[in-house]
């Protein structure tokens, strides 16, 4: 099995780029799941992933292109979330409660409008990565390198920041630069995974990583070196996995993840027991 699967992805190319997405995708929700854990705001990564239906829904309406349309749209949610809980001082949980179903409310009203074209909803909400295209490919290398631009130049102050924003702020972190610019980041993070996980799933690729890497890892580095191989090791497995058995990639990728976080926990009991 195993050597008809590399077989097949050697020589179709819509599954070699299946595989190279979904690795590409690994590394950079591998590198802001680490931050999005630590800084415990899940909910923006959540709420953002699912705000990016309402902007593919008018992408397709107006009949532009809808990863632009899903980007804007994703990073305006996030920011608006930020503005809304720092500065207004409303709670975080009840703004995403209140953007998130008027997101998706939008993105309904503007898929009803659409005539001659039915779009693949489910693709949409649960992924479709054998549909995956060379101009996607691209996409996730470019989004990886500027999020590794990001990440390096911007090391010590994501660190400090990760943990504790008020040491950050003591220290001299541009911590309003750091978190928008982190926020922008998920939320393109967020954008370019959907077409592997879908606007349901991909907070699986956001959180669950660096949850398990949080429990063997002992330094930030650590988190986002273990976060990043859990991710490629679920998405490489997770293909193989709905190859053989004929499912739907996406879901058995997120599966697998889950099984990581179980297996993660299992060691940390284990050595915390020996000592």
């Amino acid at each position: 099995m195993i050597g008809d699967f590399i077989a097949d992805v050697i020589n179709y190319g819509f599954l070699r780029n299946a595989i190279f997405a979904a690795i590409l995708v690994s590394i950079l929700t591998g590198l802001f799941s680490s931050v999005v854990v630590l800084r415990k705001i899940e909910f923006i990564g959540d709420g953002a992933a699912h705000a990016t239906f309402g902007g593919i829904a008018f992408g397709l309406l107006l009949g532009i292109n809808y990863l632009l349309m899903a980007s804007i749209t994703a990073i305006v949610f996030a920011v608006a979330i930020s503005y809304f809980t720092r500065k207004k001082k409303l709670s975080e949980s009840s703004v995403i409660g209140m953007l998130l179903p008027l997101s998706m409310s939008l993105g309904v009203i503007a898929l009803s409008f659409i005539r001659g074209y039915s779009p693949d909803v489910m693709g949409l909400l649960f992924g479709n990565i054998l549909m995956v295209t060379s101009l996607d490919i691209w996409t996730l290398v470019f989004a990886n390198a500027g999020a590794l631009v990001f990440f390096s130049v911007l090391y010590r102050e994501l660190l400090y920041y990760s943990y504790d924003e008020r040491m950050a702020r003591h220290y001299g972190v541009p911590v309003g630069f750091v978190h928008y610019g982190t926020l922008i980041g998920i939320s393109l993070s967020v954008v370019s995974s959907v077409k592997i996980a879908g606007i349901i799933l991909v907070t699986a690729f956001l959180i669950i990583p660096a949850v398990a890497a949080r429990l063997l890892a002992n330094s930030f580095r650590g988190m986002i070196l273990i976060s990043i191989s859990f991710g490629i090791i679920a998405s490489v497995f997770g293909m193989y996995s709905s190859y053989v058995l004929n499912m739907p990639p996406g879901p058995v990728i997120v599966v697998i993840l889950f099984c990581e976080f179980l297996a993660s926990l299992l060691l940390r009991r284990l050595f915390v027991s020996q000592e």
